[in-house]
């Protein structure tokens, strides 16, 4: 299953959160029209996302096609003022110095451009021995500060079921999935507790335990200081 199908299929590992994550991120991305950068872009399974861009620029240390600009977060091989929009979906946390990305980041950004950033709080082990840490708001706020980016606006996703649903999925992912003819069963007990957590989720609302969240990043001097803690939008 594509990164993306986890987002959006019932069936996936990452459905409830998409439920919140996708509309959100597509909203942003309408509004973008010029360069749009993908850092750390994997499988590219937010590109869609950006219908309006003019070009869609994407970079990875281990590119999966010919399109992909092989590069480090921290140094990425483009010049000064390459970018309208930054994507960062899970990355920053996947090196050991988060504010080396975001000042590389703000290398590459031009004057009225932003980055997006979704982060999760609430997640297992990956991607070992690159897996750091996890990033509050207020950490990223913190962080941002230092390299002279502010948080414009920082959507929490979901709420305390959200969360539910990532260990359950997680804990089926790494036990009947292994096993062939049980992968049906973990199939549906993924695509049940998707829509159950959901269901709750939707009933009773838990912004403040959200496993997620979604921020845009803008240079200090043009940004608004708005925080969204409500959490992100449905469908």
């Amino acid at each position: 299953m594509t990164r993306l199908r986890k987002f959006e299929s019932v069936f996936g590992e990452n459905w409830v959160v998409g439920r919140y994550l996708l509309p959100a991120l597509e909203k942003l991305g309408r509004a973008h029209t010029g360069v749009v950068l993908d850092l750390a872009c994997g499988e590219s399974p937010f590109r869609k996302c950006f219908p309006y861009a003019r070009q869609y620029l994407r970079v990875d240390h281990d590119p999966l096609d010919a399109e992909v600009i092989r590069g480090d977060m921290r140094c990425v091989p483009l010049p000064d003022r390459s970018a309208d929009a930054v994507l960062l979906c899970q990355a920053i946390t996947d090196v050991p110095e988060p504010s080396a990305v975001l000042k590389e980041v703000r290398r590459l950004l031009r004057a009225g451009g932003s980055v997006i950033v979704f982060e999760s709080m609430c997640y297992p082990e990956h991607d070992a021995p690159h897996d750091y840490f996890r990033l509050m708001p207020e950490g990223l706020r913190a962080v941002a500060d230092t390299v002279g980016l502010q948080v414009r606006e920082c959507m929490r996703l979901g709420g305390l079921f959200t969360r539910f649903a990532s260990l359950w999925n997680t804990c089926l992912m790494g036990g009947l999935m292994r096993y062939r003819a049980l992968r049906p069963i973990g199939l549906l007990g993924v695509a049940a507790g998707n829509v159950f957590c959901y269901a709750l989720d939707r009933m009773a609302p838990h912004p403040r335990l959200a496993s997620d969240y979604l921020a845009v990043l803008a240079p200090r001097d043009a940004a608004l200081d708005l925080d969204s803690p409500a959490s992100g939008s449905g469908n």
